[in-house]
């Protein structure tokens, strides 16, 4: 009975895709038993019912999960009926069925990939970019950040890459989700507008939803997003915050600088890319101090001296070389 237990606890997450590798393994190989039938068909109606059970605030997404499940159940039972009875007969297990069409889906993945090319597009100092997605789907690019995607998308996903801040506003398509995977963000959406910044060299990473709704991935959770609505991620400290934020998302699209509790070495790195500046510390002094305000297309000279006067932070300048200090 516990064996039984395990399985149907198992079976679940691997039709949700949230298994690990090694439960994938398992699975396959115990699938031999013929009461495996009975377990993942009641699996993946219970996957299905779940998706009945979500807060009534998501009316849509619910309605959209219900439907996928639905549309998921149907073609497998008519598959099931037209194609599995005879590899069923023939091989004798669920196991060697499933493994069949695992082994037809990548071959096809394969195939279709063959001829997709990708193009990488780059931002320098102070420089932005618009770019259009093979889907339609609209994309600013900010200062010194970079963004991969394919010329064209599969049937399946829409997956582009970033490094640096982006906004996307994605065209609709309830059959394939656009995922953005950046750092240690995974986002997925449907059609949506959001904004990520994931620089590399930035103690915080963010995303913050304009409209719609977006699932963030992340190795320590995973969480959804409704309009304005911001998480960030302190890799510094190692700590998600998640909160309301009112302010204009990605206000640096009109050359606006916003900061909220931000520390001032993340600062300093948003001035060099925004004005193509050198900025450095003072040798042996320390600088833990949180910036917030906002700046509306100012000179460099003019944020440097806000600066100065929130923080009590001076600076010397020459040219474009900044030193700041205390």
């Amino acid at each position: 009975m516990k064996e039984k237990k395990d399985k149907t606890g198992a079976i679940p997450r691997f039709l949700n895709g949230t298994y690990t590798v090694n439960e994938a393994y398992v699975f396959l190989e115990e699938s031999n038993d013929p009461v495996n039938k009975d377990i993942i068909e009641e699996a993946a109606f219970s996957v299905w019912r779940e998706s009945q059970f979500l807060e009534k605030t998501e009316e849509s997404l619910k309605k959209e999960y219900r439907e996928e499940a639905y549309a998921l159940l149907k073609k497998i039972g008519k598959k099931k009926r037209k194609s599995l009875k005879p590899l069923l007969a023939a091989a004798g297990s669920i196991a060697a069925a499933i493994a069949v069409i695992f082994s037809l889906f990548r071959l096809y993945e394969d195939v279709s990939r063959q001829d997709i090319y990708y193009e990488c597009i780059e931002t320098t100092y102070g420089e932005r970019k618009d770019i259009t997605l093979p889907d339609g789907s609209m994309v600013i690019l900010n200062s010194c950040s970079r963004l991969r995607y394919p010329t064209k998308f599969t049937q399946q996903t829409r997956e582009v890459r970033l490094q640096g801040e982006a906004f996307f506003d994605v065209a609709k398509d309830p059959d394939r989700q656009f995922v953005v995977s950046a750092g240690q963000f995974c986002v997925k959406v449907l059609g949506t507008a959001f904004n990520i910044k994931s620089y590399d060299m930035d103690e915080i990473t963010s995303v913050k939803v304009d409209r719609g709704k977006v699932q963030i991935e992340m190795p320590e959770a995973t969480m959804r997003l409704s309009a304005q609505e911001r998480v960030e991620v302190n890799s510094l400290r190692g700590t998600i915050k998640k909160h309301q934020d009112l302010y204009e998302t990605a206000g640096w699209r009109k050359g606006c600088l916003y900061f909220d509790a931000t520390p001032i070495q993340d600062v300093a790195r948003e001035l060099e890319r925004e004005y193509n500046c050198s900025i450095v510390f003072q040798e042996g002094q320390e600088f833990d101090n949180l910036i917030s305000g906002e700046h509306d297309n100012q000179s460099l000279e003019s944020v440097l001296q806000s600066l100065e006067y929130i923080s009590g932070i001076k600076y010397k300048k020459n040219n474009r070389h900044i030193l700041l200090y205390k």
